[in-house]
């Protein structure tokens, strides 16, 4: 491992313009369209140099159907591909990861993966506790928790910058990996523009100035700044299980399901077409005919472009079943999970029932690096390819890359 510390700072929900003051020269990195475009798959995929089909972590959600509404963080258990946490753990340095997705149970010295999994826990201090580092709860939650702090009424945010000013303070860490998700939370509830979102703004880049100032990095030192993709309203709501049940593939309880064989998971911008293993050819046929014709429905009434597009290397996609499609919608389009609603809402009927922002896939996103290795020119790849390129410049490997490294802009 080279000399230097670095840092990955991930901002959900920020642009690469207004995360361009905190860092006084810094070179832009395009992470261009497509590939994951929600936080959780796109910072594993950096982390593994690996695509989303290679690292377990293929939506931001986990593939649940019998508890929808749980929207727990990834476990590290879940990653099939090794990790740049486990790279400088083996070269024997030290490593913190901080609200950074798919580290839930991982064996990183300082891990908080603040995850949201009440439903196995018996209050927050114990899935805190018992999700995190022996080191992070010896040496900054026992403390908290024996002060009489309530976890329920501390932002996310604000406990994970006071952690690393106390982890910086106290020792050098070779990786930290910090995820700031107050903004993107917000602008999705809200609106990118709205009023609470604004002062979300002002917070989030007063917590990403204290989280630099803490890791203070000196000439040696690799700071990389994650914005997510460019977050959009939301111009049609798309729910093709209802489509699905109208086939008898999903079947409803009241509004809730009750089983299924065939199903589309949402994820942001794109539904994933789930197929239980056990399922032959004819149920496949079936599900991919009725979303081909809510595709050819959507084309006909002019709210949307969707369109289905099939996988290949799904197979054993989850412990039950194999991804055999994608749908896919122009920006502004978001996938819900409901069997009984309508299938296509439009943004602003009043029946819309979805996030007020949603993120773009088609856009590209400028990430913003300093440091050895990172900052000579501006270059351009995916995820996967950012986090080979970052791995090089730490001197180490991604043994389950399938990326080649960031190219220079000036060579596309």
């Amino acid at each position: 491992m080279r000399p230097g510390r670095t840092l990955l700072l991930a901002i959900d929900g920020a642009t690469g313009a207004e995360l361009s003051p905190l860092l006084d020269v810094a070179t832009p990195l395009e992470l261009r369209p497509g590939g994951p475009s929600e936080p959780a798959p796109a910072l594993t995929s950096l982390i593994t140099g690996a695509s989303v089909a290679r690292t377990g972590i293929a939506t931001e959600h986990p593939f649940r159907p019998d508890r929808p509404a749980e929207r727990s963080t990834w476990y590290a258990r879940s990653l099939t591909a090794p990790t740049l946490f486990d790279a400088v753990a083996a070269a024997g340095g030290s490593a913190a990861a901080l609200q950074w997705p798919a580290t839930a149970g991982a064996e990183i010295a300082l891990c908080l993966p603040l995850v949201e999994d009440l439903r196995h826990f018996r209050n927050r201090w114990e899935m805190t506790e018992r999700t995190s580092s022996e080191r992070m709860v010896l040496e900054h939650l026992a403390p908290r928790r024996a002060a009489g702090v309530h976890l329920s009424q501390v932002p996310h945010d604000a406990l994970v910058v006071e952690i690393t000013e106390e982890a910086c303070a106290r020792e050098k860490v070779d990786l930290l990996a910090v995820r700031l998700t107050g903004l993107g939370t917000q602008r999705r509830e809200d609106g990118p523009d709205s009023r609470a979102a604004v002062r979300a703004l002002g917070d989030t880049l007063e917590s990403a100035q204290r989280v630099l100032a803490a890791f203070a990095p000196a000439a040696e030192d690799r700071v990389l700044l994650l914005p997510g993709r460019p977050l959009v309203p939301p111009c049609l709501l798309v729910h093709p299980n209802a489509v699905l049940a109208a086939k008898g593939l999903v079947r409803t309880e009241g509004t809730h399901l009750e089983s299924f064989r065939a199903l589309v998971w949402p994820d942001g911008p794109r539904g994933v077409v789930h197929v239980p293993r056990e399922e032959g050819s004819a149920v496949r046929i079936a599900a991919l005919e009725e979303l081909s014709g809510l595709v050819e429905l959507a084309a006909r009434d002019g709210r949307s472009r969707l369109t289905l597009r099939t996988v290949e290397d799904g197979v054993g996609a989850t412990t039950r079943t194999d991804v055999i499609a994608v749908l896919e919608g122009s920006p502004g389009t978001v996938f819900g999970l409901s069997a009984t609603h309508r299938p296509l809402v439009d943004g602003d009927d009043p029946y819309y029932a979805g996030p007020r922002a949603v993120s773009d896939p088609s856009a590209a996103t400028t990430a913003l690096a300093g440091g050895p290795g990172l900052a000579d020119a501006p270059a351009t790849g995916s995820w996967a390819d950012l986090g080979v390129t970052l791995a090089r410049a730490m001197g180490l490997v991604l043994d389950g890359a399938s990326a080649a490294g960031m190219v220079a802009a000036s060579s596309r």
